[in-house]
């Protein structure tokens, strides 16, 4: 997922104050009305009487999947004391959803709501998450992976009626540096260009500590240091302002504090404003597009993009953004060919310059374009899409800026095969059984071979698997829920019509060979279990 933050500002909204970002510290959490996994419209939800802690997420946002563990262990603590939690989708579609809190085991319920909610709570990016005491009031806001024991210290705050921040010893000095104090717009010339030119330092010195550092830096808050800088340098920029270039100059600046400051619809403004000064400028076209996505004003960003593909009709990351926002409207049926353009183009671009970013930017634009053939229940573009997404996931380095998205290929590739099924309505159970690359499942065992096992069936079906052609003194486990069945396992689908193992071959000794180890489905197929040393897909028999 691409974000851009370049904008500009009208020249007549220059002395206006940036508008306040939502569900701030202290205002009351907005009601909304969400809608369950399975498309039910759910009653409006509102202060429970207990603290509550909202998690905005997404399965494509790779910080979002990291943080999954953390919050699985602080649901384990917090939720035994009283503590509601909810995982708030507002990008994606039921199954995808359903397969990776399955795949994840995570135990608290997961919403699907318009972006009319983002907006309301001010959700710039994800993950985010919000604390909301028993009164309904909000107590915290952190962007990015928050960890267990940070959020008992929000939990706390918010039970005691306090609003909660966190300012570590590295945010402190970025407090500092950014200080608007440091930086006088006004007197002689000299001294206005000075401050300026220290603007830019400032900030880039602020985000250097916030990459190096080893404590959590509030991104939330940094972003609004820095725009409130940019707004004043844009103010002071276009006040004296005596050419078309510093003007446009003035509004740019202007308008990147503004968005900074979640205040896209200044950027909107802005943009059109700056296009008016300078028509036709691809880079302000396709910023305006990016800040109606900020907006989730879908219909102004299709149009804005198809303005820029006139422009630079080669631009393979253009394409994706139309097809992102006609994914987002869920117009799936046209979305897939705009991703399929996007894609001869970035793949073309990256057979011209390979790199980590080109590779990386066709393993990324696949699995957004899988996602939009998993909703339209289309097997078919669902496996090309995601094979795509492999060839050049397995291109990337595995110890280089990508891992991440490396890493999720493989586990995307398993959910969205799985939840294109659940898409189309399972009929006889499916099975997905792949080798498990991230952090130990629980309950795994020393000196074993791991796979994550997903099973989609009819929900409340009756399915029974069975381990075959294990060599012998060798064991197969299928572990799920804290519980281990040796050979085979039963169980009744649950009502999502997802179920996940983890799959385990123990060795007798070290190195050796299980031999050619399937799994069979009562009254369904049998799936081969891959090889260690072999492909990461299960192949289906």
């Amino acid at each position: 997922m691409r974000f851009f933050l370049t904008a500009g500002l009208l020249l007549v909204l220059l002395g206006a104050a940036p508008a306040p970002m939502g569900a701030g510290l202290g205002s009351s959490a907005p009601a909304f009305a969400p809608t369950s996994l399975d498309g039910r419209p759910l009653p409006a939800r509102r202060p429970t009487g207990k603290v509550t802690v909202l998690n905005f997420w997404a399965t494509w946002c790779p910080p979002c999947r990291a943080e999954t563990p953390d919050l699985i262990a602080a649901y384990a603590r917090l939720h035994a004391q009283g503590v509601d939690f909810l995982g708030i989708d507002t990008t994606e579609t039921g199954p995808i959803v359903k397969t990776f809190l399955s795949a994840k085991g995570v135990p608290y319920p997961s919403v699907l709501a318009g972006p009319s909610v983002y907006n309301a709570y001010g959700i710039a990016y994800i993950p985010t998450t919000v604390v909301v005491d028993a009164a309904g009031i909000v107590r915290a806001r952190w962007i990015g992976g928050v960890s267990p024991a940070q959020l008992a210290h929000y939990v706390a705050d918010a039970r005691a009626g306090h609003s909660s921040t966190y300012v570590s010893p590295a945010q402190a000095r970025i407090d500092a540096l950014l200080a608007p104090a440091n930086f006088p717009f006004t007197g002689s010339a000299a001294a206005r260009n000075a401050a300026l030119a220290a603007v830019p330092r400032a900030i880039a010195h602020a985000e250097l500590i916030a990459t190096t550092s080893t404590a959590s830096v509030d991104y939330e808050r940094t972003q609004h240091a820095e725009g409130v800088l940019r707004v004043a340098a844009g103010k002071a920029i276009g006040a004296h302002a005596t050419s078309v270039a510093q003007k446009v100059d003035g509004l740019v600046t202007f308008a990147r504090g503004a968005g900074q400051l979640n205040d896209w619809e200044s950027a909107a403004a802005a943009l059109r404003a700056a296009l008016a000064l300078t028509p036709g400028n691809p880079k302000l076209v396709k910023s305006l597009a990016s800040a109606f996505y900020r907006l989730h004003d879908y219909d102004r960003m299709i149009a804005q993009s198809v303005h820029y593909m006139h422009l630079r009709p080669n631009d393979g990351d253009a394409w994706s953004d139309l097809g992102l926002a006609y994914q987002r409207t869920h117009r799936f049926q046209a979305a897939a060919p705009v991703y399929e353009k996007s894609l001869k183009l970035l793949i073309a671009a990256a057979a011209a310059k390979p790199s980590e970013d080109t590779i990386a930017d066709v393993a990324d634009t696949a699995l957004d374009a899988a996602d939009v053939f998993v909703s339209l229940g289309d097997a078919a573009g669902a496996r090309r899409a995601f094979a795509t997404a492999n060839a050049f996931g397995d291109r990337l380095s595995p110890k280089g800026e990508y891992v991440r998205l490396k890493r999720n290929v493989k586990e995307r590739t398993q959910e969205g095969l799985v939840a294109v099924a659940l898409a189309r309505g399972v009929g006889k159970p499916l099975v997905s059984v792949m080798p498990w690359t991230g952090p130990d499942l629980p309950g795994s065992l020393a000196s074993t071979l791991k796979y994550r096992l997903i099973v989609a069936a009819p929900p409340d079906a009756s399915v029974t698997l069975h381990a075959r052609g294990l060599r012998p003194q060798w064991v197969a486990s299928f572990c799920a829920d804290g519980l281990c069945s040796p050979q085979t396992v039963s169980f009744a689908s649950p009502a999502s019509g997802v179920k996940t193992f983890e799959f385990q071959l123990v060795p007798p000794r070290d190195g050796d060979h299980p031999g050619n180890v399937t799994i069979a489905v009562g009254g369904g197929p049998i799936v081969s279990v891959p090889l260690p040393t072999g492909n990461a897909t299960a192949e289906r028999r």
